[in-house]
C-alpha cells in the first residue's frame, strides 16, 4: 500500500513538473516579437540627442565634470574597448531599439567615405582630419579657432541668449552625474522672441535641432562634441532665421532657400574650415536627400557663394557678429537686378542640361528658380 502512494505521489509530481514547463512555452509563442532595426539602412537621430551622449563619454574621461566620479563612469574607463564610437552606438540602441543596431557606427563612417570623391580624401583620413582642421586656405585674418571652454564657445558663436540657454542645460545633461535619459529633454523649450521661435526640444514636429547621421563620423575624427555642435547650431540658426526672413519662401528653389544654404555655409566655414563646409554642405547634406537636379545644383552653386566666392563680403570686418552676416546675406539676396540669376529650371528637367547652365552661370551670384 505504501508502495502504492508512493507511487501515486511521483506520478503527480512529474505531471505537475510537465505542466510548468508548458505554460511559458505557450507564453512565448503569444508574445508579439520585437522589431528589430533594419542592418541596411542609416537611419538619422536628433543632432541634441548624439551631442548629449557624445560630450557624456568625454565627461567619463574628464576629472572636471561630476559624472567622471560615478561608479558607472569607472567601469565605462576601465574597459578599454569602448570608445566614442563603441559608446555612441551602444546608447544609441538602448535609446533606439528599433532603428539603432550593432554594426550601425562601421556603416556610417563607411558611408561616409565612400561620397568622398577620391582625389580629396586624403583631407579627410581620420587620422588626419585634425592636422586640417589647423589649416586655413586663404584666410590670412583668421585661423581656425579650437576648444578652450564652453564660455569660449559661447563668445566664438555669440550665442543669444536662447541658444546659451540650450548650450548650457545640455551641457549639463551630459555632464551631471546621472547618465541621459529622454525625459530629460521633455522641459527643454526654445522661446526666442526675437525671431518669433517657440519650440519644444524634443516633441516639437520641427525640432531645433535637425537629425543628423553622415556628420557622425566627424566626432570620431579628431574634431570631438565641440565641433558636432558647431555644426548643428550653424544648421539651426540658418533654418530659423530663414524662416523668420522669408516665411513661406524656404521652399525648393525660393529665395529663402538660398538665403539658408549661403548662410549656413559662411557660419560653417567660420566655425569649421572651408573644406569642412564643403564636406557637410556639399557631399553629406546633398546626399541624405533625394534632390531634383534643379534643387541640387542650386543648392551646390550657392554653397559655393556662400564659402568662396563672396564670403569675404558676408562676413565684412566681423569675426563673431552673424547677425551682421545674415544682414549683409540679406541685402545681397534682395537685390534681384544686381545679385541673382533667375533660372527658368523645374523639377522635371533632366541633370545635364541644368548641369551645363549652371556651370556658364557667374559664380560670385546666386541662383533661384521658383519665385
Amino acid at each position: 500500500m505504501k508502495k502504492f502512494l508512493f507511487f501515486i505521489f511521483v506520478v503527480i509530481c512529474i505531471t505537475s513538473c510537465k505542466s510548468k514547463q508548458i505554460v511559458p512555452q505557450n507564453n512565448n509563442e503569444n508574445t508579439t516579437p520585437s522589431i528589430k532595426a533594419d542592418t541596411t539602412k542609416i537611419p538619422a537621430f536628433p543632432a541634441e540627442i548624439i551631442y548629449v551622449l557624445a560630450r557624456e563619454y568625454e565627461a567619463v574621461h574628464d576629472n572636471t565634470k561630476p559624472k567622471y566620479h560615478t561608479l558607472q563612469a569607472d567601469s565605462i574607463r576601465q574597459d578599454s574597448t569602448i570608445t566614442m564610437g563603441s559608446y555612441l552606438e551602444k546608447r544609441l540602441i538602448e535609446l533606439y531599439p528599433q532603428s539603432a543596431y550593432k554594426g550601425l557606427i562601421k556603416n556610417i563612417v563607411q558611408t561616409a567615405q565612400n561620397l568622398i570623391p577620391e582625389k580629396r580624401k586624403k583631407e579627410f583620413q581620420q587620422s588626419t582630419i585634425e592636422f586640417n582642421f589647423n589649416k586655413t586656405k586663404n584666410d590670412n585674418d583668421e585661423s581656425f579657432h579650437t576648444y578652450i571652454s564652453d564660455n569660449d564657445e559661447i563668445k566664438l558663436m555669440n550665442m543669444t541668449d536662447e541658444e546659451i540657454k540650450i548650450y548650457k542645460q545640455l551641457n549639463m545633461l551630459a555632464d551631471d552625474t546621472v547618465f541621459f535619459s529622454f525625459d530629460n529633454l521633455q522641459h527643454i523649450s526654445v522661446n526666442d522672441s526675437g525671431f518669433q521661435l517657440t519650440k519644444e526640444l524634443f516633441s516639437d514636429s520641427i525640432p531645433f535641432f535637425m537629425k543628423e547621421n553622415l556628420t557622425i563620423p566627424l566626432l570620431l575624427a579628431g574634431g570631438g562634441s565641440y565641433i558636432f555642435y558647431r555644426i548643428i547650431q550653424s544648421k539651426a540658426r540658418a533654418e530659423y532665421v530663414s524662416e523668420y526672413l522669408y516665411p513661406e519662401k524656404t521652399k525648393y528653389g525660393m529665395q529663402g532657400d538660398a538665403f539658408r544654404h549661403i548662410f549656413v555655409n559662411v557660419m560653417l566655414k567660420r566655425y569649421t574650415t572651408e573644406a569642412l563646409a564643403w564636406l557637410i554642405m556639399d557631399i553629406y547634406w546633398e546626399k541624405i536627400g533625394n534632390n531634383a537636379p534643379c534643387d541640387l545644383l542650386m543648392d551646390l552653386h550657392n554653397n559655393h557663394v556662400g564659402r568662396s566666392s563672396q564670403y569675404r563680403y558676408f562676413k565684412g570686418n566681423s569675426l563673431y557678429d552673424w547677425k551682421k552676416w545674415a544682414n549683409n546675406i540679406e541685402n545681397f539676396i534682395d537685390d534681384t537686378t544686381q545679385n541673382a540669376i533667375f533660372k527658368n529650371w523645374n523639377q522635371t528637367m533632366p541633370f545635364f542640361f541644368i548641369k551645363e547652365d549652371e556651370k556658364n552661370s557667374d559664380k560670385k551670384l546666386y541662383l533661384y528658380w521658383n519665385k
